[in-house]
Order: C-alpha cells, then sequence, then structure tokens
C-alpha cells in the first residue's frame, strides 16, 4: 500500500501477490466474467461502433447542411460543432471497417494454416 489515499480495492492488494500464478489467474477469471457478460462479443467492437458512425454521420450531415445552409454570424460555433461531429461519423466508419478487414484477414490466415495442416496429417 505504497502511496495510496483510498480506500479502493486497487489501492487495498498488494503490489507483489504471494502466489507466482494468482496474477494469471485472476486476469482469466476477469477475461472469462467479460465473456459472459458481453455474450462473448468483446472482440467484436467494430460491430458495435460502426451503428454509432452512422447515426453520427447522419447527425452530422444533417446539422452541417443546416448550418451552412442560413448564413448567420451566431451559427459560427454550431458550424464547427456539425464539422466535428460529421468527421467523427466518418471516422467511427472508417475505424469499423479497418478492424473489419483486418480480422476477416486474420481468421483467412487461420482457416489456411487450419487447412494446411489437416492437409499435411
Amino acid at each position: 500500500m505504497t502511496g495510496c489515499k483510498s480506500s479502493s480495492v486497487a489501492c487495498q492488494q498488494p503490489l507483489h501477490p504471494e502466489v507466482p500464478g494468482s496474477k494469471l489467474q485472476d486476469s482469466a477469471s476477469t477475461l472469462n466474467r467479460l465473456t459472459v457478460a458481453t455474450g462473448g462479443t468483446e472482440k467484436s467492437w467494430y460491430r458495435c461502433i460502426f451503428p454509432f458512425g452512422i447515426v453520427a454521420l447522419v447527425i452530422g450531415i444533417a446539422a452541417t447542411s443546416i448550418t451552412f445552409t442560413f448564413n448567420v454570424r451566431e451559427l459560427k460555433s454550431g458550424r464547427v460543432v456539425s464539422v466535428v461531429v460529421l468527421v467523427f461519423g466518418i471516422c467511427l466508419i472508417l475505424a469499423a471497417f479497418a478492424c473489419w478487414r483486418v480480422r476477416r484477414e486474420k481468421r483467412r490466415k487461420k482457416e489456411a494454416n487450419v487447412s494446411m495442416e489437416q492437409g499435411t496429417q
């Protein structure tokens, strides 16, 4: 308990556990709990950010078109916010697409390795 002034669980745990494998077991049980809680979707977060990206993109397009249609000086901050939301939506969609492609490539490589191993046996 070095330098902790809080009574949180992280502060109450010792820095060096007594059992060498307990840290590994702790992380495995945490991962199992996460899998149970999320239904096994913790590795597919790109499926979650894609709909948020679509919603942000639609809101960004609508807000940008509205704020740039009216040439009012008071809407300058609204223009900035609408463009930021538009760019944020585009970034979310691009990140989801990039993660989907990487995951697809990993799956293809894994399937190719499995088929090669089955072919040699």
